[in-house]
């Protein structure tokens, strides 16, 4: 697993009011905690991270953080962002020992296109996205490649099918990693919607008749009713 150095200082004021002014010189306020660590707030320069993050290959990434000339060999747990602009507002390392296993996620990628999508027109649905292991920091793969060129409609693969040398897999075995879906159930799905659609039109259609014959019939008994008026002064002019 490749390791990535990367530089921070100490916060030695805590709370909002400082980790704002912390973003707006330019740095990204984080901490630093493990099992055998007491948590450090420190501050990391943002051109700095987006260096470190640029040469990371994941999740998995084993992050030299040098912290003022003490270094701890860390991974990152948590990005917190901005709902509205994503910048990055705080991250969360996680200290870790290169002999005790850990826990983490790695991605998943998928090789080659099925035979089921290139020739049938099937859909290749994709259900996971990472895969949950454990395993000693040096022996974290940067990914799960799986190979799909195999699979035709209603093929799928699990995890119970996957393996990663030198890694326990944590996720549940019976779950499903990819599966090829047949064209017909999607093209039955478009259908119906497009019935559904199609009533609701008519029925639109009919319901704008029924307003227009309704119209049509007040106009007529309205001129009706204007005849009769006529008539009636008519009389009485008389």
């Amino acid at each position: 697993m490749k390791e990535v150095p990367i530089s921070a200082s100490r916060r030695e004021s805590l709370g909002k009011g400082p980790a704002r002014q912390s973003r707006m010189a330019g740095t990204i306020p984080a901490v630093v905690y493990g099992p055998d660590l007491e948590p450090i707030p420190i501050a990391i320069e943002e051109r700095a991270l987006r260096t470190a993050m640029k040469s990371s290959s994941g999740a998995g990434t084993i992050f030299n953080l040098d912290v003022e000339g003490n270094e701890n060999k860390v991974v990152l747990r948590e990005i917190q962002r901005d709902p509205v602009t994503s910048k990055i507002m705080h991250l969360d390392f996680h200290a870790i020992s290169m002999t005790k296993p850990l826990n983490i996620s790695i991605p998943i990628r998928f090789d080659g296109t099925p035979v089921g999508v290139k020739t049938d027109g099937g859909i290749m649905q994709i259900t996971m996205r990472e895969l949950e292991i454990s395993c000693l920091p040096t022996d974290i793969p940067e990914s799960l490649v799986v190979n799909v060129e195999d699979l035709g409609i209603g093929d799928s693969i699990h995890v119970r099918d996957v393996e990663v040398p030198k890694v326990q897999i944590l996720s549940a075995e019976q779950r499903t990693i990819v599966v090829i879906a047949a064209p017909t159930v999607v093209k039955a799905e478009a259908a119906a919607e497009g019935e559904e659609l199609e009533e609701g039109v008519e029925e639109g259609a009919e319901a704008a008749e029924g307003e227009e014959g309704a119209t049509e019939e007040s106009k007529e008994g309205s001129k009706e009713e204007s005849k009769d008026e006529g008539k009636g002064k008519g009389k009485k002019g008389k």
